[in-house]
């Protein structure tokens, strides 16, 4: 890369007189090229073309001969092509929102690039994060309880204020799993819901655009969620109104929930000795992880939680490679047999962990369920998963060796299955709707509103243009309302969602039928970009008595 300002030097230029016109156009290509399973990364091609228009006719008219030029009569003469120089630029890495990792320390050691990750957590809150070829940063603020009805929390004050003008628009995470006893933030229900109340709304007060979640609990089993449960109630019971989330964020771990026992433990502020009694075996049962997947976005359902996303922000194999898992079903020679003469099961060798990456990344990236799912993800059940871990060698699982710096075998199944994946960008019309209008015997103008996402795993950071119709888009007697409305600026993957509106004047009492449509950006192969809707005008407003029986 060149150290000087970007310009452009020939010695032709400095013959050129001073009333030439200089017209430049720069084109800029965005160009992704499948080569077998490998995407290569997006070049860019640019192409700098000037064009010299003059008021005489030639730089050398004949020697003698008069120039005649009416004023502002300009013809091109010659165009000259130069090459660009772009001081300091990298090229867009291609990122996929959808995968996560948890990171140990500093994530710049590492070159992370091969692994297509689109955010990080760290499990604390920095001022200014490293963000590799422009991933997420995304904080987490830690919980302690200093008395019964007492806690503290960190960053705070002026630096809590500092990290949150740093990182605009960023996740926020609100403690690491209050309900694992000592080892984590171990925070009851009752004092998790202050502590969340007073975070959600200082974050939100000084950056508007901040989203804000939950910490994410060890693991959805009915215990976990009861923990939620009080936790929900306790908010309710203390602010008068439910407790406010823009997403919801859990770990997805499976661990024996037993008083005194490996695993998980009980969480604070209840009082049972034993939840789910997970055997070690099962740490990596695929069907157990999908069933708790189901089991959470279950209880979402339950509490009208369905049109939020859900976030998976840790799990993975926690159980080091030499551990043979005790079941008696399975033989390994590494394990042997137990002095009961049964077999001693398998370890949680690397071939183990790589298979249970694997499957959860495909039950990932096609779980849907139209009962349960995301709508403006194409009904999947999980938006964002972060693997853990990406350094941690404490654990099994870790994609680079903290001490080499070099990738693991797991580091290298990660990047292989990214690196088969297609960007994909899907537009969709996630609903259509209006408010209920009164007349009074008038023509009169309602507000029409749609919900637009990309369910695709790249973003879109071209103008997406939304048009409403007063019947079928495609239908030559329907007509557009309004004007088409733009989208500008990133529209996110992974049910990242904007809101669109537009007014529909000259209504009469009755049902007004609408629909919405997204036009497609180029290489979008979904064909879910059309929604419907109804406006209702009433011509009176009634209001009845509330009877409430005890």
């Amino acid at each position: 890369m060149s150290s000087h300002k970007p310009g452009l030097s020939s010695p032709l230029l400095s013959s050129i007189s001073l009333t030439a016109r200089f017209r430049v156009e720069c084109k800029a290509a965005h160009v992704m090229v499948n080569f077998g399973k490998r995407l290569l990364l997006p070049l860019i091609g640019v192409v700098l073309s000037v064009t010299l228009l003059l008021l005489a006719g030639s730089l050398n008219p004949a020697e003698g001969e008069p120039v005649q030029r009416a004023v502002g009569d300009f013809s091109p003469s010659f165009t000259v092509s130069l090459p660009i120089i772009l001081n300091n630029y990298e090229a867009p890495s291609l990122l996929f929102c959808r995968f996560g990792i948890g990171v140990s320390g500093e994530i710049e050691q590492y070159d992370v690039t091969p692994l297509r990750i689109g955010w990080y957590v760290d499990w604390g809150a920095t001022q200014n994060p490293a963000r590799p070829g422009g991933m997420e940063y995304w904080p987490v603020v830690r919980l302690e309880q200093t008395g019964p009805d007492e806690y503290s929390y960190r960053p705070s004050g002026a630096a809590l204020e500092a990290v949150v003008a740093s990182n605009p628009g960023a996740i926020w995470l609100i403690g690491n799993e209050p309900d694992r006893r000592r080892w984590q933030d171990d925070v009851e229900p009752h004092v998790y819901a202050k502590a969340y109340h007073e975070l959600y709304h200082l974050i939100k007060s000084l950056d508007p655009s901040a989203k804000v979640a939950v910490g994410g609990i060890v693991q959805p089993t009915p215990l976990r969620l009861q923990y939620l449960d009080m936790v929900l109630d306790a908010y309710q019971a203390y602010y008068g109104e439910k407790l406010p989330t823009d997403l919801w964020n859990i770990h997805n771990f499976i661990l024996r929930e037993e008083a005194g026992n490996w695993g998980a433990g009980i969480p604070p502020g209840i009082t049972v000795t034993q939840g789910m009694l997970y055997e070690l075996w099962e740490h990596d049962d695929i069907e157990i992880f999908k069933e708790q997947i189901f089991a959470f976005r279950r209880w979402m359902k339950e509490h009208g939680e369905q049109d939020k996303a859900l976030i998976v922000s840790e799990y993975g194999v926690l159980m080091p490679k030499w551990l043979c898992d005790g079941d008696e079903s399975q033989y390994d020679p590494y394990c042997g047999y137990k002095p009961n003469g049964k077999p001693n099961g398998r370890p949680f060798s690397e071939e183990r962990v790589k298979a249970f990456m694997t499957a959860t990344f495909d039950f990932f990236l096609t779980a849907t369920d139209l009962e349960l799912g995301y709508p403006a993800d194409g009904y999947r059940l999980v938006q964002g998963w972060a693997w853990y871990s990406l350094n941690d060698k404490n654990f099994n699982g870790n994609l680079f060796d903290p001490y080499t710096l070099q990738m693991t075998a797991y580091g290298d199944q990660f990047a292989a299955y990214t690196q088969a994946l297609t960007p994909t960008v899907n537009l969709i019309a996630v609903r259509a709707w209006a408010e209920p209008v009164i007349s009074g015997g008038k023509l009169v103008t309602a507000t029409l509103r749609a919900q637009i996402s990309n369910a695709g795993n790249i973003p879109v950071r071209v103008p997406i243009t939304v048009a409403f119709y007063d019947g079928p888009p495609d239908e030559p007697s329907s007509s557009i309302i309004g004007s088409p409305q733009l989208i500008t600026g990133t529209l996110k993957g992974c049910g990242d969602y904007r809101e669109v509106t537009v007014k529909w004047a000259g209504l009469t009492t009755g049902t007004h039928s609408f629909f919405v449509k997204v036009e497609p950006v180029p290489g979008e192969e979904e064909a879910d970009n059309i929604a419907q809707g109804m406006v209702l005008v009433g011509e009176y407003k009634v209001f009845l008595p509330l009877i409430v029986k005890q």
